[in-house]
């Protein structure tokens, strides 16, 4: 029997699975994981198991098992958790909220960055959204790194670094044609979760917003699982009630996460609109994405963007030990980017990508 008839197979017997509502052992994730990650296999199927799974909703022993499988296909990236003394840290979102927004994390990333926390941020180009974190960064000029030694060099020169999915998970790119098929029909799929998780230099700091509540208990339960002890799972909302998928200056916020192995909930409502709303978040492409961006990290940006890049860029400080509560961390976030901090990580961050070749 063909590998490709084998993949098929083992992805229509997880999809009965899904419909009977049986949760998937560690075995079987590591299963589909080697026919998702198999380019011989149609997308259709891999679309139809997607589907199946996200009806069904992903456990959170599931997606550990998933994230688990992809890290050991993947390709490594030289270190793990830690950059000399620091903790790294990642921050990301699910996505799959439909909204076009500019990239938040990606940009408190930078701030909390240029304020004295190394971070190796993991994305994607935008599959179900206007401008993916990979996208934002090519329009400010920025590049990714390549392999181990280019992400050591760029964290030590930047003190921040962009490791691009497909470069460290070539897998990934046997499903994005599945994932397009389901982005068409307007369907989510586990990918928006499973990508948080993936991260190759498995940092020890972690924060991951959501656009669903109901998300939060099984990335938790995923992340420890996998190890975990600082990470922090976040929601937010604007002035109208609507998810962001980011922490917001507009409307209610929620954080659920572990800090140095000790558990928290936060709840907290905010009202900085000033005269401004969620519409200040929305972009058309990865250029006015990668403006507002710019305009933030150089002290120039729209009250709303600022804010909701201050108030996520906070939540990274204090999880990583440079603040002592999130008050003091959004503070933190603030006099970096007032100081200039920030925009001169930006321009080492061009200056050092100017400096390679693809």
């Amino acid at each position: 029997m063909s590998c490709e008839v084998t993949g098929s197979l083992a992805l229509t017997r997880a999809l009965e699975h899904c419909r009977e509502g049986r949760e998937m052992s560690a075995l079987e994730t590591e299963d589909l994981v080697a026919s998702l990650a198999d380019s011989r296999v149609d997308d259709r199927p891999k679309a139809d198991f997607l589907t199946a799974w996200a009806g069904k909703g992903e456990t959170a022993g599931e997606l550990a098992g998933m994230a688990r499988a992809f890290l050991a296909k993947g390709k490594g990236a030289g270190l793990t958790a830690r950059w000399g003394e620091k903790p790294l840290a990642d921050c990301c979102g699910t996505g799959g909220g439909g909204r076009p927004l500019v990239n938040i994390s990606t940009a408190a990333g930078m701030v909390a960055a240029a304020a004295g926390l190394p971070v190796a941020k993991h994305g994607n180009r935008g599959i179900t959204r206007a401008s993916g974190s990979a996208d934002a960064l090519g329009a400010l000029g920025l590049r990714g790194v390549k392999d181990a030694g280019e992400l050591a060099n760029c964290l030590a020169e930047v003190g921040c670094a962009f490791l691009y999915a497909p470069d460290f998970h070539p897998a990934f790119g046997a499903v994005a044609g599945a994932r397009k098929i389901l982005a068409t029909e307007g369907k989510r799929t586990a990918f928006h979760l499973l990508g948080p998780l993936v991260n190759p230099v498995r940092p020890e700091v972690r924060m991951i917003g959501v656009f669903r509540e109901e998300d939060m208990m099984k990335l938790g339960g995923a992340l420890e699982i996998l190890g975990a002890e600082s990470y922090a799972l976040v929601y937010g909302e604007d002035e109208k009630g609507a998810p962001l998928g980011e922490l917001s200056p507009l409307g209610k916020n929620r954080l659920v996460g572990m800090r140095k192995g000790k558990r928290f909930e936060i709840t907290e409502t905010a009202n900085e609109a000033g005269g401004g709303s969620s519409r200040d978040l929305e972009v058309t492409d990865a250029r006015e994405s990668a403006a507002k961006m710019e305009a933030v990290l150089g002290g120039d940006g729209s009250k709303i963007v600022s804010g909701s890049v201050v108030w996520n860029a906070g939540v990274l400080l204090w999880l990583g030990g440079r603040a002592g509560d999130w008050a003091a961390g959004r503070k933190m976030a603030e006099e970096t980017v007032k100081s200039g901090k920030a925009r001169a990580l930006l321009e080492r961050w061009k200056t050092w990508s100017k400096g390679r070749s693809d």
